[in-house]
This record gives structure tokens, C-alpha cells and sequence, in this order.
């Protein structure tokens, strides 16, 4: 028997695709620039299910690629090498809500935001939510959340999703299954974290199939505030003012002058099409202190020379300006045929530096890098805008993104803030990390994945999987 015909023996035929014209669709994730075709996609709908499927292709020695919703912007979920990708997003069961511990136990493919919405409808359970909000979460997976350590706007102050986690049910790579901490996050096998190595291992120790997460209260009062500035510098410098006057916000984002525009002219939410940029700041806790808070903040961005600061409490407005950011990667398809979204993160107090940086790079290749990003925790998402259909071009963006990541791990930084690794940034892991470093974590690969059949030549270099996305030289416009 082939591999599909095995697959097809504990799987129903509706749920094993091998026609061409239906994988195209799974070539790529969110990061576009990196794409292969799978032999096969699979739609599992239990553990049992996926365990099945695992030891089919340990026995063929097929790549295994855990794939949530596709939404991710690294290429992780890409199946290289006539990999077999396996899908969770028929494994989309709420489990359990458990309100009185706070916790609820979810399948992996349940959606982000699926997960609050069922918790608000429950006697009790407005005042809950599930807090990690990545700008894909109506359509993101919390198993793909987990895998990706996946932020979002308000990770400055209720953190990453792997904060978030207290177990995890995974399948490894020979089929068995692991289950680690659980309700109350304790783990039965010793003093281990083990959800937390999990959680950002980008689906390259077994397949997520179940987790236990937490819900937390939600804001009971909020204020939230626009400040527009003629400069990023001023913009930047109030960011990290505000953390060094000792308030932590909710969320504080920026979007840079160009991306202001994009938005105004796609989404007309009322910004300023002269602004320089703009910062959303979302304050959130007792009423009373929200007000001292708020002129705080407000005196704070006026001595950086804010043009504008608008303060609301009002909730329509509220969410017409989180739409907005939202929206912001969306209004790009306006102006550009295609956009390929960075993610590193670097010291709040290098932020203007950063961007400047980013904008000669710009200059240097030619290329129009619009930016909106996480402000508060220093998580930038420059926006390279090019056409895909144009080879020169897409190398002529790689090149210009490997600069920028460079420049900010020697400032300091990292090459990811929220998006991951996948592909995308593999050969820059060594530019991180020292070999020692980088060793340790192949032994841990290898403790759970000693074959390097689950997404390998992902977050790791491998030997068995090798992608080069970037050609040597310097391409530059002409």
C-alpha cells in the first residue's frame, strides 16, 4: 500500500487530500515567499486519529508538518521535502469550561477567539476571556498560538499565549502520547516545565492536540488614548517614557506615518494622513486611577511634542481603534501586490535608532518598509512591500530583511518577537546563538524527535531538511 492508501485505511477519504489542484492551497502559510507542495494533507478529529496517522508515516519515513490554521507569517507550517501535513482544524471541541478554577480545556484547533465567546455565553462567564489576542485570533488556533508562542496587542501586559498554558496533550513522532501538566499546571514526570518548552517549540517536538489554558478576568474599566506625533523619534521616546514613569498599559502600539495612511485611506477611522505617527495606548484597572493614569500619560506625550492626544472611555470607539490596528496589514493590499511582514524585538529605548535603520535600508534597496508594531515590549513588524511575480525583487526584500534582523541582534535584539522562526529566519539561529547554544537545543530536538521527522529544517537547521530561501549577492534595484 502507498502511504495515502495507508492513511485512507484510518482515515475517512474526504479527509485525506492528494489531488494537486486541492493542495495548492497548502503550499504556504502566511509568509508567502516560502512554499512546497505536500504529498498529502490530513484532517484528523482526535489524538487517537493523529497517533494513527504518526506511526503511518514514522513506518514510510515521511515528513511530518503540524499545520493549525496556516495563518503564520514564517513558513513553519510548510511541508518541504514531499512532507505530509497534518491538519487540526477538524479538532475543534471546547472540552470543558471550568469557571470556577478559571481554566478550560480545549482541542487544538479551536479558535482563538471561539474559545471567549463561548466563555462569555456562559452564566458568569462575561467577565472571563481567553487573553492572548493575536491579530489573526478569529482565525488562528490556540494548538498553533501555543506551538508559536503567538503575542498580540495586549501582550505588554497579560504576556504571551505559553503564560497562558497549563497543559499540553501532544502526539510524538513514533505516535505515542504525551501528556504534560494539566489543569493546575503540574507536571507528573518531575520538576519540569514541559508545556513551556513546548509552547514555541514551532511544531518541532510532536503535534498539539489538546491544552489546557487559563482565563483570566477581564478589564472591568479602560481608557484608550491616540497620540499623534510629526516625528517616530517623539513617538518612540514617549514609549519608553511611559514605562520608566513605572505604568504598565495594556497595550500600547504604533503605526509609523505610512501606514497611518494605508489605514485612512482604506478604512477612514479618522486618523491623521499628516502624522509622522501614531500611538494607541490602551490603560486598563479602577476608574479613579485610570484618570490620574491617563493625564500622566497624556503630560508625557505632549513633552515629546504630540501634535494630538484624544482620550476616550467610550467602548464603540474603543473597538473602532483596535480595528484599525487590526486592519493595518489588511489596507497594504491597496498598495502592493505582495508584503512580507518582519517580527524582531529589540530594547523599547532603541526604538527610534531601529527605525531609522529601517528606513535606510529602504532607501538602499528601494523598497517602501511601512511599519506597525507592538511599541510597548519593542516587537517591530517592519512591512517590505515588492512583487512576488518578480524573482528579483523577492530576493532583492529577503536581503533587505536580513539587514534589518542583523542590525537588531547586534543592537541587542532577537530575530523574533511573536512570528517564530519556521524558515524564514533558520539561517540566522546561528547568528544568534553560540555553537554551544545551538547544539543543546538539537539535543533536545533529538530527545523527542530522533529521527527529524516532525517539521524538520524548522526553528533548527537539519540535515534531512534543507531550504534556502535566500540566493547569495546583493540585490538591489537598479
Amino acid at each position: 500500500m502507498t502511504v495515502v492508501e495507508e492513511l485512507r485505511s484510518v482515515l475517512p477519504r474526504d479527509r485525506v487530500l492528494s489531488d494537486p489542484a486541492e493542495l495548492f492551497v497548502y503550499e504556504f502559510d502566511g509568509f508567502t515567499i516560502a512554499r512546497a507542495r505536500p504529498a498529502a494533507v490530513v484532517f484528523p478529529s482526535t489524538t487517537e486519529e493523529v497517533s494513527a496517522v504518526v506511526k503511518i508515516l514514522a513506518k514510510h519515513g515521511v515528513q511530518i508538518v503540524p499545520r493549525g490554521s496556516g495563518t503564520g507569517l514564517a513558513g513553519g507550517c510548510v511541508a518541504f521535502a514531499d512532507g505530509v501535513i497534518v491538519s487540526t482544524v477538524k479538532m475543534n471541541r471546547i472540552l470543558k469550561i471550568d469557571l470556577e478554577n478559571r481554566v478550560a480545556h480545549v482541542e487544538a484547533g479551536v479558535r482563538n477567539t471561539a474559545l471567549s465567546e463561548e466563555v462569555a455565553a456562559l452564566p458568569g462567564g462575561a467577565v472571563y476571556h481567553f487573553a492572548p489576542d493575536p491579530s489573526s485570533q478569529r482565525a488562528s488556533t490556540i494548538g498553533g498560538n501555543a506551538a508559536t508562542n503567538a503575542g498580540g496587542i495586549h501582550t505588554l501586559k497579560d504576556f504571551v499565549t505559553s503564560n497562558h498554558v497549563l497543559g499540553i496533550e501532544m502526539v510524538l513522532s513514533d505516535g505515542s502520547i504525551l501528556n504534560c501538566g494539566g489543569q493546575n499546571g503540574c507536571c507528573e514526570d518531575g520538576p519540569f516545565d514541559l508545556p513551556g518548552l513546548i509552547c514555541g517549540s514551532e511544531g518541532t517536538l510532536g503535534i498539539i492536540t489538546k491544552l489546557w489554558v487559563r482565563l483570566v478576568p477581564k478589564a472591568t474599566d479602560f481608557r484608550t488614548m491616540v497620540a499623534t506625533f510629526t516625528t517616530t523619534a517623539d513617538a518612540c521616546d514617549a514609549v519608553s517614557d511611559i514605562i520608566a514613569a513605572g505604568m504598565l498599559p495594556a497595550a500600547m502600539e504604533m503605526m509609523d506615518g505610512a501606514m497611518v495612511r494605508a489605514v485612512e485611506d482604506a478604512f477612514h477611522f479618522g486618523f491623521s494622513k499628516e502624522a509622522q505617527a501614531v500611538l494607541l495606548i490602551e490603560l486598563d484597572g479602577i476608574g479613579p486611577l485610570l484618570e490620574w493614569e491617563m493625564s500622566k500619560v497624556t503630560a508625557i506625550c505632549e513633552t515629546r511634542n504630540a501634535a494630538k492626544v484624544e482620550q476616550s472611555s467610550d467602548p464603540s470607539r474603543r473597538a473602532a481603534l483596535w480595528k484599525a490596528r487590526k486592519s493595518a496589514f489588511g489596507a497594504l493590499g491597496r498598495i502592493s501586490h505582495s508584503y512580507c511582514t518582519q517580527d524582531a524585538c529589540v530594547p523599547r529605548s532603541n526604538l527610534a535608532e531601529v527605525l531609522k535603520r529601517i528606513a535606510e535600508i529602504g532607501l538602499e534597496h528601494g523598497l517602501q518598509i511601512p511599519s506597525a508594531f507592538h511599541a510597548g515590549d519593542g516587537n517591530i513588524h517592519p512591512i517590505f512591500l515588492y512583487d512576488d511575480a518578480d524573482d528579483s525583487q523577492v530576493q532583492n526584500t529577503l536581503h533587505a530583511a536580513e539587514k534589518v534582523l542583523k542590525y537588531c541582534i547586534e543592537i541587542g535584539g532577537t530575530v523574533t518577537g511573536e512570528h517564530g522562526v519556521g524558515v524564514e529566519k533558520l539561517h540566522l539561529m546561528p547568528y544568534l546563538f553560540d555553537r554551544a547554544t545551538m547544539d543543546q537545543f538539537q539535543r533536545i530536538k533529538s530527545a523527542f524527535d530522533p529521527q527529524q521527522q516532525i517539521n524538520a529544517g524548522k526553528l533548527l537547521p537539519s540535515d534531512k531538511v534543507q531550504v534556502q530561501l535566500l540566493k547569495p549577492g546583493r540585490h538591489v534595484p537598479q
